[in-house]
């Protein structure tokens, strides 16, 4: 029966107990759950931010700003806020089934119809509707961002399509719970960006927070990737004998890559630190000229 356990080996911390089955009776209906997501996002975009951003911020702070800085400083809001609401959404069924003796078929809260699964497939949709968002909308992106968001994108879908296909694939609520764990990092470790680009937008001329921002945000980075690293290559381990040739062979190549992507991040956020840190120094060697090291974002 569903969320019952196996009465196998205690691999992995409790995930080698769960049955290989459908995450959620939803997971069907993720690609309706993917469509509502996105409208929802394009709907706040045009009828909230697009109306009080303007009005949130002082003239100063957006006067410079050209329509590609415009959409980047609009497209930080849209991740900052989903992200947090995905942390609140997913902290409590992932922390409740990789620690605690909960299946993805447990109730979320108590007499409640929808289940932790439930909110996990949502979850999923939020996350992969937030970064299809970001590709269609900003108006420059980085080939490291374009290949992570997309690696993501597909990822994410393809967790949820090896679920709903769990009679044929042996390892799918593995490779989803993983999938899973791998996304919560992500979110956690890239919400920190945002904030420190909408950060430096308002305060772009303060090159001392900035420079503690910029640091701050390289450092929680790494130590993200690095947590990251050790839980899921502890869980990829301690589950071997679960997995299929292919996700043994591609799991440690996609973590390698993303990690990549990860760092390549706190390596630009370290070199902006640097950057603030020497228009600090210019700054309080001339004085009367701090005011024109503005960088563009």
């Amino acid at each position: 029966m569903p969320g019952h356990h196996n009465d196998g080996g205690h691999h992995g911390l409790h995930l080698g107990e769960l049955n290989n089955e459908r995450i959620s009776s939803i997971a069907p209906f993720s690609g309706l759950i993917l469509t509502v997501t996105c409208c929802i996002i394009a709907l706040v975009r045009l009828y909230i931010l697009d109306i009080f951003i303007p009005k949130l911020y002082s003239r100063h702070t957006l006067r410079e700003a050209s329509t590609t800085q415009l959409r980047s400083f609009i497209n930080h809001h849209v991740a900052a806020v989903t992200k947090v609401l995905l942390i609140i959404l997913c902290g409590y069924p992932l922390l409740a089934i990789i620690c605690g003796n909960k299946t993805p078929h447990t109730p979320y809260a108590k007499d409640s119809t929808v289940t932790l699964g439930d909110m996990m497939i949502v979850s999923s949709q939020v996350f992969t509707g937030m970064y299809i968002f970001e590709l269609f909308f900003r108006d420059k992106v980085s080939i490291i961002s374009c290949a992570h968001h997309i690696g993501a994108i597909v990822i994410a879908q393809s967790a949820i399509a090896m679920t709903i296909n769990f009679d044929r694939e042996r390892d799918a609520v593995y490779e989803f719970i993983l999938c899973f764990i791998w996304g919560a990092f992500d979110v956690v470790a890239e919400l920190w960006p945002h904030i420190a680009m909408i950060v430096y937008r308002i305060h772009r001329d303060n090159h001392a927070l900035l420079a503690n921002v910029f640091y701050a945000t390289a450092i929680l980075e790494v130590v993200g990737t690095t947590i990251e690293t050790i839980i899921v290559m502890f869980l990829f381990g301690s589950l071997w004998n679960k997995w299929s040739l292919s996700l043994k062979i591609a799991t440690p190549f996609l973590h390698t890559l993303f990690s990549a992507a990860q760092l390549w991040g706190v390596w630009i956020f370290y070199r902006m630190a640097n950057d603030q840190q020497q228009k600090l120094k210019s700054e309080q060697k001339h004085p009367s000229s701090g005011d024109s090291a503005v960088a563009s974002v």
